[in-house]
């Protein structure tokens, strides 16, 4: 993907979704194939976190083939809600929409002439991120991911936007955009929407106790001069958040500038202080003295002493956010901190009948035990994205390796539920009693998700007064089936297979496709 750094209070309007249409079979380098569907389907508005008063709703669009009865070929919302379309005909480039109550909408959004539909009552779009999948014949042409946290935009995450997909990879948060419409834009195919920022939040130093100091660091990747004073500077997850960079900070194309106070909305000189244990950090761009809707975000996971959190380029030209190996104040980031746990392989679209699987490993000396006491409670390291917490007993040895099922998967009807065994899975891979294999209620997107392996390290209360677990990432992957991603491991019979535990798995380059082997590195 093509990402492109635009200047301040740049202007862009949607005029066109993306999406990829198919027609019968598709060869694979492998010389397998499988049917990948006869249209395609494209979420290009979402609505997750309304305003008060209006409802929730996704956009859909149709492109590649008119379909004569859209519940013939069994087009469906699944995954964040449930919907089936009835049988009536979609034209190409026909906008629909379905949302949570089909009479406020109609109120709330008058010029509305297109054909809306509303999903299963007991539904409702996640206001912390989920994936909305939108099926065809039993496949999943368009999984639509989102998240209310950083990288992707807070104006959607309940202050009046929608997300907005501008074209390439929904997986990935670059992909999406707020809508510049307040409340949205439903039925419109042209949604203005607001641009990245040039300048991002690039490194954060949390403030580890004792003599040490935190500061917070600042990237420009436009091509010119960014002047950022009286720029806002909000922590989303702590009281007495609002910060702005002081008058007359200005950062060079392409340089960093670094700051350890901020002035406070009293306008005094204040050190910077971000917490160890994890927060969100937005940067919000102010053109006379007006917040204008651009900005940037940090989110990191608990940060180790001596590290600091930060941002990295991934190949693809997308991103990645985490604890750094080493702090790099003033400089280009150092590579994100990995392990002691690593994810090796991921099985996550086989062929109809087989059961997808991820695997894991611990690539150090030394044995980890996956569940610890914090604040008299026992809390295991758990596996976000497929919903798995390890129970107390449960230890992985020096390069030792583990495998993770589901407790069913859906048949190749696109609807049934077949129940998965551990006994099954070990005999259909002939696999060794003394192989550790763990069940999880979730399942694998077909399209692309993040999966990541997290250490539980901190109970401490939130801004709602709740004891929260903070965790620090041991790894991560952000897989999908389109971009540098390959091609064989989706749905083709091959699995994603790493080739160096000292490269981050967010990266596309990092991953084989060839035949799975699970519980064998």
């Amino acid at each position: 993907m093509k990402k492109e750094w635009r200047l301040p209070f740049s202007t862009v309007t949607l005029t066109a979704a993306f999406a990829f249409a198919f027609i019968g079979c598709s060869d694979s380098s492998s010389g397998k194939t499988r049917e990948v569907g006869i249209a395609a389907m494209t979420c290009t508005e979402l609505m997750y976190n309304p305003a008060p008063g209006y409802p929730e709703f996704v956009e859909l669009k149709l492109t590649g083939k008119s379909l004569s009865s859209m519940s013939a070929v069994n087009l469906r919302l699944d995954g964040a809600v449930q919907y089936s379309f009835p049988d009536e005909p979609l034209d190409i480039d026909e906008i629909i929409v379905v949302t949570e109550d089909a009479s406020l909408f109609r109120e709330k959004y008058p010029s509305f002439t297109g054909r809306l539909f509303q999903w299963d009552a007991g539904y409702k779009l996640s206001n912390s991120g989920d994936v909305l999948e939108i099926k065809l014949d039993g496949k999943g042409d368009f999984d639509a991911r989102f998240d209310n946290n950083p990288p992707w935009p807070s104006l959607a995450d309940g202050n009046g936007s929608s997300l907005v997909f501008i074209g390439d990879n929904p997986a990935y948060a670059e992909s999406w955009a707020a809508s510049k419409t307040v409340n949205g834009n439903p039925g419109s195919i042209e949604d203005p929407y607001y641009a990245a920022s040039s300048v991002r939040i690039n490194e954060i130093m949390p403030y580890h106790g004792g003599e040490s100091k935190s500061w917070i660091e600042f990237y420009n990747a436009g091509p010119a001069e960014a002047d950022i004073g009286g720029w806002k500077l909000i922590r989303a997850d702590v009281k007495d958040s609002v910060r702005y960079i002081p008058a007359g900070t200005k950062i060079a194309a392409e340089g960093y500038v670094v700051l350890d106070s901020l002035e406070s909305e009293s306008g005094n000189l204040e050190a910077v202080s971000f917490v160890a244990r994890g927060e969100a950090v937005y940067l919000r761009e102010v053109q006379a003295g007006k917040v204008t809707g651009v900005e940037s975000g940090l989110e990191y996971a608990a940060v180790l002493p001596g590290h600091s959190a930060g941002v990295i380029s991934l190949s693809d030209e997308t991103s990645q956010q985490g604890m750094l190996q080493k702090p790099t104040k003033g400089a280009a980031n150092s590579e994100i901190s990995l392990g002691p746990l690593f994810i090796s392989e991921v099985f996550y679209n086989p062929l109809d009948g087989d059961v997808e699987f991820l695997e894991i490993v611990n690539n150090s000396d030394s044995s980890v035990t996956l569940r610890t006491m914090l604040n008299t409670l026992f809390v295991g390291w758990k596996i976000s994205g497929v919903g798995f917490e390890f129970g107390e007993s449960n230890v992985l040895l020096p390069q030792e390796v583990a495998v993770l099922i589901p407790t069913n998967y859906t048949a190749a009807d696109g609807f049934s539920s077949v129940p998965v065994t551990v006994e099954e899975f070990r005999a259909k891979w002939k696999l060794p009693e003394s192989l550790q294999i763990f069940q999880y209620a979730g399942k694998l997107s077909n399209r692309g998700e993040k999966i990541s392996v997290e250490n539980p390290l901190e109970i401490a209360k939130n801004l709602k007064d709740s004891s929260v677990v903070y965790y620090q990432v041991s790894d991560a992957i952000l897989y999908s089936d389109r971009g540098l991603w390959p091609e064989d491991a989706d749905g083709y019979g091959y699995s994603l297979h790493r080739r160096d535990y000292a490269v981050s798995g967010y990266e596309p380059s990092n991953w084989d496709a060839k035949e799975p082997t699970p519980g064998k590195i």
